[in-house]
């Protein structure tokens, strides 16, 4: 860690490989959606946060869909300042049909400033009919043009995450991990072995409920967001970590905790115990949604 102009640390994530995408990511990729219940409210990033945390911070991973609009304009900036190619860019299709596919990628693109997206997934896969009928057609048919470097989809059902993993051959992988839920170590890692693509974990808070204490269950004190990601990117199956700072300090103190390295052994034994009770307590975030685990 080298230090800036007037003694200040220079704070850097290094991008590393992303499986075999032939792409190069940062260990945490940053976000514009927060669903952050148990946290106050806060005003959010602003394009210059973006700017900054690709200067100042080296993050050259973004999350970014045109609803996303500070993180989307941020993107835009640094793209026009002729940074696309350090850059990689997630995005995805939210409806799961072919038609949509295709017109999904065209609008996000065309929010971005950029005629390729280095990562396409499509989002939020809930049952088989989502990658049916010409909906993954059209998914491999962007990659087939070039307007698009990888594939995957977003899940939330860990079963059928590693199903569909292996039948469509995806080049990455969008799951929920964190010391609350860590079934995807069991369902996820060790289901698919070696060939197990490449994840994006995300709600590495899970929603903000590992930041507060349970003091009725035995823990006083909480996990702090740098530690969440610092657990969650232990894991060797885990390539990014998506990051959901809402300020640029919070940026600042994320990147800082990513490179101190993983948490020390007995933290991370806490980190676990802390995570079973959150999942016990069943407070917080969208229950109804999702499978737990």
């Amino acid at each position: 860690m080298t230090a800036l102009p007037g003694g200040s640390p220079a704070l850097r994530l290094a991008p590393r490989p992303l499986g075999r995408t032939g792409l190069s990511a940062t260990p945490l990729a940053l976000g514009g959606l927060a669903i952050r219940g148990a946290a106050p409210p806060a005003p959010g990033l602003s394009p210059e946060d973006v700017e900054r945390a690709f200067h100042e911070h080296g993050v050259n991973t973004f999350f970014v869909t045109r609803h996303m609009t500070a993180l989307a304009e941020g993107v835009r900036r640094l793209v026009r300042a002729g940074h696309r190619e350090e850059l990689t860019l997630v995005s995805a299709a939210s409806l799961p049909f072919g038609w949509a596919v295709r017109g999904a990628w065209e609008k996000n693109a065309r929010a971005l400033g950029v005629d390729s997206i280095d990562v396409w997934l499509l989002g939020w896969v809930r049952a088989r009919w989502h990658v049916r009928g010409g909906t993954w057609r059209a998914m491999r048919r962007l990659k087939e043009e070039g307007k698009v470097r990888a594939l995957g989809f977003s899940c939330h059902d860990r079963i059928l995450a590693a199903e569909l993993a292996r039948e469509l051959a995806v080049d990455v992988l969008m799951i929920r991990y964190n010391a609350a839920h860590r079934g995807a170590e069991r369902e996820i890692f060790e289901s698919l072995g070696p060939g197990c693509p490449p994840v994006i974990s995300y709600t590495a808070t899970r929603w903000g409920m590992l930041l507060v204490p349970l003091p009725e269950h035995g823990f006083p004190n909480a996990l702090t967001a740098p530690e969440c990601y610092r657990f969650v990117l232990a894991h060797p199956g885990v390539g990014v970590a998506l990051c959901a700072a809402r300020s640029y300090q919070e940026i600042r103190d994320d990147v800082a905790g990513v490179l101190a390295g993983p948490l020390p052994p007995d933290r991370y034994e806490e980190a676990r115990r802390f995570g079973d009770a959150v999942h016990a307590a069943a407070r917080g975030g969208f229950r109804w949604m999702f499978r737990q685990g």
